[in-house]
């Protein structure tokens, strides 16, 4: 299995990319994942963008003029990239061989359709559908690659911002003398963006007197999951900035990470151990996700666009003090029970669920 690995520790590790084919925001409609409202399955609009950064130069395509085996036809790829939306799309509507329409699903199958490469997690049929893609010869096969990235972006899957995306990063090992056999390593990235949020944030008079737009933009780096959590990270992140009210973006930065830690990250870890009988003990936690928060107020400079605040904690807490803070804080709420999921959706305010406690696993 390999290695899943932050963007950045991706890119070191593959090296930086000399050669590069885009294609951005193709555009199509899937029935996938869930809408804004958490509904699964409804038609919605999918927007996909894709990066090839290639072993070698362009050599004979740019000297020729022409396409050549250097490089990759960008609407031959285009086209590959739809016909692998369609052959999910079918996949996951057949009785025999369902798969679920989970974002990740449809990333591993785009990834695996364009390469033949068969890459984690499994799926159901994945046999059936290894030998169905063999016979079509997959586009990128033979193609000399560092990195392979896919985005596909939901922008209708937000109720507070401009949509819902994951990113994947696969890098391509090619040492001396070696065949490309697959990725060596990958990455995975869920993302909130621009989250438009009223709070009473900041140290001034005036910005203690009324609420002002605040714009959260969330990564979730590491991101292993299979199903879409992305709808219950929101209202965390949503409830959590509207009901605070902190003078600096670095507080509301730091509530914020604490909040996904404990009720977004822990329960799921929680949920996924057949016996968990306290959140410090996690030898079934392979990948700590990273978040990284990005907080801007639009108003609050008047000839800037905005002040933005960055904050990035590893929820490991063997690597991050602040996290090891939120897990021992559950800890102590009774060996487990102090697990608490919060319910999607959560009619009313976070902090009065809060202090009902409700919610305990």
């Amino acid at each position: 299995m390999p290695p899943l690995l932050t963007p950045h520790a991706l890119l070191t590790q593959t090296g930086d990319p000399h050669t590069q084919i885009h294609i951005t925001n193709l555009q199509t409609t899937l029935p996938l994942a869930h809408d804004a409202w958490g509904r699964p399955n409804l038609p919605q609009p999918i927007l996909l963008s894709c990066t090839i950064s290639l072993l070698h130069p362009f050599t004979t395509a740019s000297s020729s003029d022409t396409v050549t085996p250097s490089t990759v036809h960008y609407g031959t790829l285009s086209k590959a990239i739809l016909a692998a939306t369609k052959e999910f799309t079918d996949l996951c509507t057949d009785e025999t061989c369902p798969v679920p329409m989970h974002l990740r699903a449809l990333v591993q199958f785009v990834h695996f359709y364009l390469t033949g490469w068969d890459t984690l997690p499994r799926f159901p049929c994945q046999e059936r559908v290894v030998g169905d893609v063999d016979e079509l010869k997959p586009l990128l096969k033979d193609v000399a690659m560092r990195l392979f990235e896919l985005e596909v972006l939901l922008p209708k899957a937000s109720l507070m911002g401009s949509g819902v995306s994951l990113r994947a990063g696969f890098g391509y090992d090619h040492g001396v003398g070696r065949e490309m056999k697959g990725p060596s390593a990958y990455s995975m990235v869920l993302r909130l963006r621009d989250l438009k949020v009223p709070t009473l944030v900041g140290v001034n008079p005036n910005e203690r007197l009324a609420k002002q737009i605040v714009y959260v933009d969330v990564e979730m780096q590491r991101w292993d999951w299979m199903v879409d959590g992305y709808c219950a990270l929101e209202e965390i992140v949503v409830k959590s900035t509207e009901e605070s009210s902190f003078q600096t973006l670095e507080a509301l930065a730091q509530h914020l990470i604490e909040r996904i830690i404990q009720y977004i990250l822990i329960p799921h870890s929680s949920s996924s151990a057949p016996s968990n009988p306290s959140p410090l003990t996690k030898p079934h936690i392979q990948n700590h996700s990273k978040i990284k928060i990005s907080l801007s107020k639009p108003t609050a400079v008047m000839f800037a666009d905005a002040p933005t605040v960055e904050m990035v904690v590893d929820s490991d807490p063997e690597k991050s003090q602040v996290a090891r803070g939120v897990w021992e804080r559950v800890g102590k709420e009774g060996g487990g029970v102090g697990v608490r999921e919060v319910p999607f959706p959560l009619v009313g305010r976070l902090d009065e669920w809060i202090a009902r406690g409700e919610g305990g696993k």
